[in-house]
């Protein structure tokens, strides 16, 4: 009896720490990693609803589609900030460059580019957390619709709220945001979040 109320006690405690548990801390070189993601002008630039130049974010022109957005140009932008390759202009043009980073990022090309998958958001957050690049997709089931990508932000977040609403991240899109949970990010993308992202990581030297 002792035995089996030892045991009972372990597993609730075990599931206890689950639920209240965090994700790891940030390392020195996830510091760094914030730093350049808030210095990036991302609510400023890459602004929905005009034509931009993918690099740098800056407006080119009123766009056609006032739903336009520029989520995959400011991920591959920000990416080549810091030494690494992301599908980009001119290899893909800026009109639904989300779906083809998807493709692309699963892809042996990409896996000699650095590319590696990750396999769930806690994994995605505690590698952000460590100062590497890690970003989320998801491609629209309707390839003639734009899918989202965004980057996954170094946080100290609660396991309990990591299952709630998903890492937190930084992106371009509906809403520019140097800080929003996954849930939220990809909001108008049903079928996004939970199951319909893809996390992936690559090393940044710092």
């Amino acid at each position: 009896m002792k035995k089996l109320t030892f045991i009972l006690f372990t597993f609730l405690a075990f599931a206890t720490f689950a639920q209240q548990g965090t994700t790891d801390s940030i390392t020195a070189n996830g510091q760094k990693l914030l730093k350049l993601l808030d210095a990036s002008k991302v609510e400023e630039l890459w602004q929905k609803g005009y034509r931009v130049d993918w690099e740098t974010g800056q407006t080119v022109a009123v766009s056609n589609n006032p739903k336009s957005t520029h989520c995959s140009a400011y991920a591959a932008a920000f990416a080549k900030q810091v030494g690494i390759y992301l599908l980009r202009p001119p290899e893909h043009k800026q009109s639904l460059l989300a779906n083809a980073q998807y493709d692309w990022i699963q892809s042996s090309s990409a896996e000699k580019e650095g590319w590696k998958k990750v396999n769930d958001g806690l994994t995605a957050q505690n590698e952000a957390n460590k100062g590497n690049l890690v970003v989320t997709i998801f491609k629209n089931p309707d390839e003639s619709h734009p899918g989202h990508i965004s980057i996954i932000r170094p946080a100290v977040k609660s396991i309990k709220l990591l299952n709630k609403e998903g890492p937190q991240t930084t992106q371009a899109g509906g809403t520019n945001s140097y800080s929003i949970p996954l849930k939220y990010g990809f909001g108008n993308h049903p079928g996004a979040w939970p199951d319909g992202v893809i996390f992936y990581e690559h090393e940044v030297s710092y």
